[in-house]
C-alpha cells in the first residue's frame, strides 16, 4: 500500500508538471513566436501546421485562427502517438497525449498580451525569448515522462536507441522546418501583412532553435547518467526500493569502515539524472543518514535500459 501511494504521488506530480510545462510551451509560441512580424516557426509538428496555414494563406489567400493551428497540430500528432505508444512508452505516450490536448486548448483560449514585439527591430528579442520558453517547455514535459508532441517524440525514440541528445535531433529536423518555410512564405505577404525575406525567416528561426536548443537540454537530462554510491546501515531496504520504485538494478559492493573496521555493503547503481530526486527521496526515507555520493557517468555500455520516465 505504501509503495503504490508513493506512485500516485510521483503521477501526480508529473502530470502537474507536463501541465505546467505546457502551459510554458504555449506562452512561447503565442506571446513571442506567433507575435512576431517576421514569420518564425515552431519546429516539429506545430511549425509543419504552420506551414499549412502560411501556405494555405499564400496560394489560396485563406485567413485562419489560432485554433485551427492547434487543432490541425493535434491530428497531426495521431498517427506519431501511435509511434510513441509502440517504440517508447505507454505511460509516455499517454502523458503526451495529456499535453496535446492541453497544449490545444492554451493555444486556443489564452489571450495574447502585446510586448510591443511587432517591430522588427524587436524580432531577435521575441526569437531568443520564444525560443528559451519553447525549449523550457519541451524540455521540461520530457523531463517529467511526456512530450510536447510530434517530433519530440521520434527524437525520443531515436535518443532512447543511440543515445544522442534530445536537443541534437530537434535541432537538425527544426532546420529543415524553417528552410521550408523561407521558401513558401518568403518574398510574399504572408498572416502578419508583411513582405519578409526569405533569408530574415531562416536565420530568426534558427535563433529560435538555438535558443530552444539550450533550453531543452538544460532541463530535459534522461539521456545523461550519473553513478550513485550508497553506505546504509539499511542497505537491504533501499535497494529493494530501488528495484521496485525506479526499476534499476542495484549492485552491492563490499567496503570496510578505515576508522571502525566494520564491514559494509555499499549500494551501486546507474540511473538518469532526472531518477536522482526520486532515489534521494527514497533514500532519506529509510535512512536520513545514509551517506551518498554521485558521479557522472560518460558512457554506458551492456544491459542498460534507457528509459523515458522512472
Amino acid at each position: 500500500m505504501k509503495q503504490d501511494s508513493f506512485f500516485w504521488k510521483i503521477e501526480f506530480k508529473r502530470i502537474f508538471a507536463v501541465v505546467f510545462f505546457t502551459f510554458v510551451y504555449a506562452i512561447g509560441v503565442l506571446w513571442f513566436i506567433e507575435a512576431s512580424v517576421v514569420p518564425m516557426y515552431t519546429g516539429g509538428v506545430l511549425g509543419i501546421a504552420q506551414l499549412f496555414r502560411d501556405t494555405l494563406f499564400v496560394v489560396f489567400e485563406t485567413t485562419t485562427g489560432i485554433t485551427f493551428l492547434a487543432t490541425v497540430n493535434l491530428i497531426l500528432n495521431i498517427p506519431i502517438l501511435i509511434l510513441g505508444w509502440k517504440g517508447v512508452s505507454h505511460r509516455f505516450t499517454i502523458h503526451t497525449l495529456i499535453s496535446l490536448v492541453f497544449q490545444t486548448i492554451f493555444l486556443s483560449l489564452i489571450p495574447r498580451i502585446d510586448f510591443g514585439l511587432s517591430e522588427q527591430v524587436h524580432v531577435f528579442a521575441a526569437s531568443t525569448l520564444g525560443g528559451l520558453l519553447i525549449g523550457i517547455g519541451a524540455g521540461g514535459a520530457l523531463r517529467y515522462g511526456a512530450s510536447t508532441g510530434g517530433i519530440d517524440i521520434i527524437a525520443q525514440y531515436i535518443a532512447l536507441k543511440s543515445g544522442k541528445s534530445v536537443g541534437f535531433i530537434s535541432l537538425m529536423v527544426n532546420v529543415i522546418v524553417a528552410i521550408l518555410g523561407a521558401f513558401i512564405i518568403g518574398g510574399q505577404v504572408g498572416p502578419s501583412g508583411v513582405n519578409v525575406a526569405g533569408g530574415l525567416i531562416v536565420s530568426y528561426t534558427l535563433v529560435r532553435i538555438i535558443a530552444s536548443t539550450i533550453g531543452l537540454d538544460l532541463i530535459h537530462t534522461s539521456y545523461q547518467h550519473i553513478s550513485v554510491q550508497v553506505i546504509s546501515s539499511h542497505h537491504e531496504d533501499i535497494a529493494e526500493q530501488i528495484i521496485t520504485i525506479i526499476r534499476r538494478g542495484v549492485t552491492y559492493i563490499e567496503a570496510q569502515g578505515a576508522y571502525s573496521k566494520s564491514n559494509k555493503k555499499m549500494i551501486y547503481v546507474i540511473i538518469s539524472r532526472y531518477e536522482f530526486e526520486t532515489l534521494l527521496k527514497l533514500i532519506q526515507k529509510i535512512d536520513a543518514n545514509a551517506f551518498i555520493v554521485t558521479t557522472p557517468v560518460r558512457s554506458v555500455y551492456g544491459n542498460f535500459l534507457r528509459k523515458t520516465m522512472t
